[in-house]
């Protein structure tokens, strides 16, 4: 079956809700699409102004903090997502590995030093996972370092005598932290799979944790909840692949495989991967460009996992997009990048600066400079500059 790129890349940007903004009603729907990553912090709120309407980001954040409608945790690549605490069970729960699927892509650093520890890899997991149920019970903590040492310390009080020397030295992984610190800091992220920590209220510029239970939020565990995961990815990530689908999660291969099978019987496979045999009709549609701008942040949804190819052809340019560390936003029209930008807001004040792959058009300009308008309008802040580097 012959589904042309125009067809696949219309059909990632109807998913992803930007050919259109959406009504503020929706933003369950939206968020619940595959989830938000929130690195850096407030990357989340800039990815729901690209897709709601009439919402600014203190209203999204009375969302996730006072009404918790939305949740905050680690999640897929062991990063801080942000999703409809409706959908925990799809975006945590599914995500715990079974036995002899660990490590993790974020734990998979920790395993050379085991051996040093003296403890194996599922023990310290349920070590580090019954010290985080008991630090966390009726308490939030702030900082990540400060979270790593209380753990650390409750860890530390249920080990023998012969391993607390092991526990207590120095870490090769970092200064001014043990070694039994930096094994709480690698697995405290699978501990959120368990339901055992969220984030809280941001505190200034520190996040905070707590347990679900402490914050105020539950949710059942669903058996159909790694289903669910992987269709979401499918729909919003297709054509792809399995090994596309790992790397997404970072997960190990038997982790991913497991779950790849439980959709197999519901993919169709195309020229460039799979899709959903149910997405197939949808894809077929007749493709009309509509000069839709957006001004994606850093690691939007839409950017992410497979398809870099599809988004931007020019392999060079893609270096710039897809950084190792310290990735741009992203210009888009129609589907397809044809710029970076970057932005700083300083105070109550936004300035931005566009570096365009393609000529830029009077029009261009103003859908540029309306979109950056609005943003700070969300933001709730002026804006104090933009310019261009072409």
């Amino acid at each position: 079956m012959i589904i042309n790129d125009d067809q696949y890349r219309q059909f990632r940007v109807h998913v992803h809700h930007l050919d259109q903004r959406v009504p503020a009603r929706r933003v369950l729907a939206v968020a619940g699409t595959i989830g938000l990553q929130n690195s850096p912090p407030g990357a989340w709120e800039q990815a729901v102004f690209n897709r709601l309407a009439d919402i600014t980001a203190a209203e999204l954040r009375g969302m996730l903090e006072k009404q918790k409608s939305l949740l905050q945790a680690w999640s897929f690549r062991g990063a801080p997502a942000v999703f409809p605490t409706q959908d925990a069970a799809t975006f945590l729960n599914a995500l715990a590995a079974e036995k002899d699927e660990e490590p993790w892509i974020y734990t998979a650093g920790l395993v050379p030093s085991l051996p040093q520890l003296g403890i194996d890899y599922t023990t310290l997991l349920t070590l580090v996972s019954q010290a985080t149920k008991t630090v966390l019970a009726d308490k939030t903590i702030t900082g990540k370092s400060q979270l790593d040492a209380a753990v650390a310390e409750a860890v530390a009080a249920d080990l023998p005598a012969a391993k607390q020397a092991a526990w207590q030295q120095p870490s090769p992984y970092g200064a001014k932290q043990t070694l039994g610190q930096a094994a709480v800091s690698f697995m405290l992220r699978p501990t959120g799979f368990q339901g055992l920590v969220v984030f809280g209220q941001r505190s200034g510029q520190s996040p905070t944790f707590t347990s679900p239970k402490h914050w105020g939020v539950g949710w059942p565990e669903e058996s159909a909840a790694m289903h669910e995961l992987v269709q979401r990815y499918v729909h919003a990530y297709g054509p792809t692949n399995r090994q596309e689908f790992t790397k997404w999660l970072g997960c190990s291969i038997a982790q991913g495989r497991r779950l790849w099978d439980l959709v197999a019987d519901e993919l169709t496979a195309v020229d460039a991967g799979s899709v959903l045999t149910a997405d197939l009709p949808e894809f077929q549609k007749a493709v009309e460009a509509t000069g839709t701008l957006r001004l994606l942040g850093p690691h939007d949804p839409y950017l992410d996992a497979n398809g870099r190819d599809l988004l931007l052809p020019d392999k060079k340019l893609q270096r710039k997009v897809w950084r190792t560390v310290g990735n741009p936003g992203a210009v888009l029209l129609d589907g397809r990048i044809i710029g970076l930008w970057r932005q700083r807001k300083q105070g109550k004040q936004l300035s931005a600066t566009v570096d365009s792959f393609v000529p830029l058009t009077n029009r261009l300009k103003q859908q540029i400079t309306s979109q950056v308008e609005a943003y700070a309008a969300f933001l709730q802040v002026t804006l104090k500059a933009l310019t261009y580097d072409e």
